[in-house]
């Protein structure tokens, strides 16, 4: 029996126990979600040893972010034991750039045994004047075939300053101690405690697969002698750098050497004309709204291309086709006998048709052109057809491309998504933002990774400084976790974990949330993928009231353009920035040529579909023209060779059974009230510097 004084305290203690685990349930997983959003620390564990007062210590450069805990757990101490070596800390807090002594764990080193392995490193070679593969390859020991093969661009002739990879074979000795595991060792505390991966300990000691034994002996490879290695050493796998697209292999097939060309090419040009809706209606050609005027334009800046390629020496026989969207007219024009006999064909232009040409066109080994951008749905047609070439990139390569220039010029500034949530694009957004938030890892990574070989100058084989495989060692404090749950990833992949973007839903704050985030001290770099003309008028209006307090770069999507409302000097006081897969320079003399040359031909001006056939022309025609017919099988001969302002560049959109993606995008700027190519206005003042 309780009395109610009883009942009700027993009742006051259980309710605050039950309000005790609720708010440890509501408020723990909210420090977990926040916890897991912030970047882990990067802790450099240093080989330089020096004696102070008899003892021997690692001397450790602090970085960013960097803790106690974390930099105890990569040398395997106490946080004792690195507080006793530096009484500073009991007074002061750890901080950037500080030099700490670590003292180094003894290990017994008895019976120690060698092996010798082989390695391939590289050296370069700058041509000179008169010298040829064959005198190259005899100087440095080599086949020809070896050179060429390490340097594609070779084949096509060797010129005065080229650089040239050459292929060395070097012996290393490696050196190796016995180790006695004490009780409670795994094989995570084992890879920190020795420097040394676990994939390597499982190389060295194939037994440990079956797992880790207390009073087991093992061998730990010590660490190489200074002249054994020198501090660089490039091998043959090149940084796996993650970025929004795979480059294309640096390899070129032997097909390139030798081309089989012909005296003349048969192009077809698939482009829909309505020539039935002429029959029916000649009364209506006189509206310039008239559906077969509008690839019209195309058709001619085509005929131009095939009389520029002609003056240069080559033969091509271009055979029009009218196809539409209509499948029975593509399927029509398939069944005509020359059409096998096609080397290329450019079209369709619409989706609906473009499939059933790229099918009959894979039977028969024939290379399609896309000309006109696509869906992103519809772009995924690549996956399906290698012998496809997609001239326009698709909206997600732009994006990206706008992504990976941000962290490329601005890495180190104040960096905000700005958006509207918009269903059916959000895929798109989030893309690009793994994109920007990858490169700008990366290069935090490469940066850090350079410091800390300037610091040490001689650390573990095996590790990437910069893009270079050399001995310095990075451990990511989030490999501790991750080993934890059997999870393991390599270090350079957490390290890409890190989210450095800040995100704004525009229409869940407006201006004065996207204010809160802005910094006085740095430049404001704002991702505004977000439409609506409206919207960006009064966007960009607010924008330009408040540049006086704020230091702000703008970057939007193309539609921007077409936005009549938006004032001209609005846009260059905010430095906008928009991503385009076409810009016309009309002061390139190219383009200047083509435009006089179309006046004289059709008594009117060229708009951008002209220009677009026109370049789509002569890149193709040319390639015909130097490597024949199965020219795809030299794209990165093609890529290397075209000129710098040329708007191709052609690489596999999925995998390598994908077709052909443009990935070329241009980035034009607001400036002295005009249109800029900023990356060409970049290549021309590096010129001039160099």
């Amino acid at each position: 029996m309780f009395s109610k004084t009883d009942l009700d305290l027993k009742y006051h203690k259980v309710f605050k126990k039950k309000y005790l685990i609720f708010l440890l349930g509501v408020i723990f997983p909210f420090q977990m979600e926040l916890t897991a959003q912030e970047s882990p620390p990067v802790v450099n564990r240093s080989e330089t040893i020096q004696v102070v007062d008899g003892k021997e210590y690692f001397f450790h450069a602090v970085l960013q972010g960097q803790t106690l805990f974390s930099i105890a757990r990569a040398y395997g101490v106490s946080i004792e034991d690195i507080v006793n070596a530096n009484p500073e800390l009991r007074e002061q807090e750890l901080r950037f750039d500080q030099i700490i002594k670590i003292p180094v764990r003894q290990h017994e080193d008895p019976r120690p045994a060698a092996t010798t392995i082989k390695e391939t490193t590289w050296i370069e070679h700058q041509v000179r004047r008169r010298e040829t593969v064959y005198g190259i390859s005899r100087q440095y020991d080599i086949t020809q075939e070896q050179l060429l093969q390490n340097n594609p661009h070779a084949r096509t002739g060797l010129r005065p300053n080229m650089i040239l990879r050459i292929p060395r074979q070097v012996e290393r000795i490696i050196t190796f101690t016995e180790y006695s595991v004490p009780p409670g060792q795994t094989l995570f505390s084992l890879s920190r405690e020795f420097n040394i991966s676990i994939e390597e300990l499982e190389k060295y000691n194939p037994e440990l697969k079956e797992g880790l034994k207390a009073g087991q002996t093992i061998r730990i490879p010590a660490a190489p002698a200074k002249d054994q290695q020198p501090p660089f050493v490039v091998t043959e796998q090149p940084a796996q750098i993650i970025h929004d697209y795979t480059p294309m292999p640096d390899i070129t097939d032997e097909y390139c050497n030798d081309p089989v060309l012909k005296e003349s090419y048969n192009v077809a040009l698939l482009i829909p004309l309505y020539l039935e809706i002429i029959h029916e209606e000649p009364e209506e050609l006189t509206d310039p709204r008239h559906p077969s005027f509008t690839f019209m334009e195309y058709y001619q800046g085509m005929l131009i291309a095939m009389d520029s390629i002609r003056k240069m020496g080559a033969d091509i026989r271009l055979t029009v086709y009218d196809v539409c969207n209509k499948p029975e007219k593509a399927r029509a024009v398939l069944r005509k006998p020359e059409m096998r006999n096609m080397d290329l064909i450019i079209g369709p232009f619409y989706p609906e048709t473009l499939r059933i040409v790229a099918e009959f066109a894979g039977r028969n080994n024939v290379t399609v052109i896309s000309p006109l951008p696509l869906h992103w749905e519809d772009n995924k047609l690549l996956a399906s057809f290698p012998n496809l070439f997609q001239v326009t990139p698709s909206i997600q390569t732009q994006m990206n491309d706008m992504a990976l220039y941000v962290a490329k010029n601005y890495p180190d500034e104040n960096i905000i998504l700005v958006h509207n949530n918009q269903p059916g694009v959000m895929h798109l957004i989030q893309g690009s933002k793994n994109v920007l938030n990858r490169e700008l890892n990366y290069r935090e990574y490469y940066r850090d990774s350079i410091n800390l070989a300037k610091i040490n100058g001689f650390f573990l084989d095996g590790v990437y400084v910069g893009e270079r495989l050399t001995n310095v060692y990075v451990l990511n404090d989030s490999l501790l976790q991750s080993r934890q749950f059997d999870e393991p990833r390599s270090q350079f992949e957490q390290y890409l974990k890190r989210d450095n973007i800040k995100e704004i839903i525009y229409g869940q704050g407006g201006m004065e949330k996207l204010r809160s985030h802005l910094d006085t001290n740095r430049r404001n770099v704002l991702l505004s993928l977000m439409g609506g003309e409206a919207i960006i008028s009064d966007f960009t209006r607010q924008l330009n009231q408040i540049r006086d307090t704020f230091d702000l770069t703008v970057f939007g999507v193309p539609q921007w353009r077409d936005y009549r409302s938006l004032d001209f000097r609005v846009l260059q006081n905010l430095r906008v920035h928009l991503f385009k897969p076409d810009f016309i320079d009309y002061e390139n003399p190219n383009n200047i040529d083509f435009i006089r040359r179309f006046r004289h031909q059709n008594h009117t001006e060229p708009g951008e579909m002209a220009f677009k056939a026109v370049s789509t022309g002569m890149f193709f025609f040319t390639a015909l023209m130097q490597y024949g017919a199965e020219f795809p099988r030299c794209m990165n001969l093609i890529n290397q060779g075209k000129s710098s302002t040329s708007s191709f560049w052609f690489e596999r959109a999925y995998g390598p059974d994908g077709g052909w993606e443009n990935k070329h995008v241009y980035l034009i700027r607001y400036q002295n009230f005009r249109l800029i190519d900023v990356k060409e206005a970049q290549r021309k003042v590096a010129t001039r510097n160099q």
